[in-house]
This record gives C-alpha cells, structure tokens and sequence, in this order.
C-alpha cells in the first residue's frame, strides 16, 4: 500500500468515522441497514463466483449488525417481541447459509431487510420534516 493510498485510507475512515458521530439515532440506523443491505449483496455475488472468505467475512458482518439491531430492543413490548423474533428469524438463516455454504437461505432474509430498511428509511425521512410541513 503506498502512502497515498494509505493517506487516502485514513481520510475516508475519518470521514465515515464523523458522518456515523454526527448522526442522528434514526440516521445511524439507516446507515446499518443499508450496510446490512451491502453485506447481503456481496455475500450473494461471493457464493456466484466468490472465495469462502469473502462469502464469510459478508455473512460475519450482516450477522453482527443483525444482533446490533436486536439485541437493544425492548422485549417487553409487543413490537420488540416481533422485531426480536424477525431478527432471530434472520440471525438462524444467516449462520445457516453460512455453516453450509448455502446461497438459497439469502433470498428470505434479503426480502426481511429490505422491507425493514425502507420503513426505517421513511421513519426517518418523516423526522426530518420540520413541524407545519407536509
């Protein structure tokens, strides 16, 4: 790696770094569904022509961002109870694809995913409109 590339880097880090502190909470959870998002793609591109490293280390980092959505919700609630068995749901087929290198476990927790991204992405959305408009 040169130092240019190193420099350039550091530079990103930093500013994925800031963008992740200066988020709101409704911004950082889209930023980790739509990194949820990615991992799932990549993971499904690396089981059509990929490495068992790459098809891992994507399904790995989908795994811990599933638990870093369930883990905080309140399971005394109704919709946390949900939420807890979805992500659940997710988490199984995840380490499932992954133990047996089997790409057809994806599609179903794609399709989770992506609903629960867009829903978070139009909460959010509805936050940032300021009072009296819309």
């Amino acid at each position: 790696m040169s130092l240019d590339t190193a420099q350039q880097d550091e530079s990103l880090r930093r500013y994925l770094a800031d963008q992740v502190r200066t988020a709101t909470p409704a911004q950082r959870l889209v930023m980790l569904f739509d990194q949820l998002r990615r991992d799932l793609h990549c993971a499904s591109a690396a089981f059509e022509g990929g490495t068992l490293k790459e098809i891992s280390d994507n399904l790995v980092h989908a795994q811990h961002i599933i638990i870093a959505l369930r883990d905080p919700l309140d399971t005394e609630t109704e919709l946390g109870r949900a939420l807890s068995g979805v992500y659940g749901f997710c988490l199984q087929h995840l380490v499932a694809a992954n133990l047996t290198k089997d790409a057809t476990k994806l599609p179903d927790v794609q399709a989770i995913v992506d609903r629960l991204a867009d829903a978070n992405r139009t909460a959010a959305a509805a936050l940032q409109v300021p009072a009296g408009v819309g």
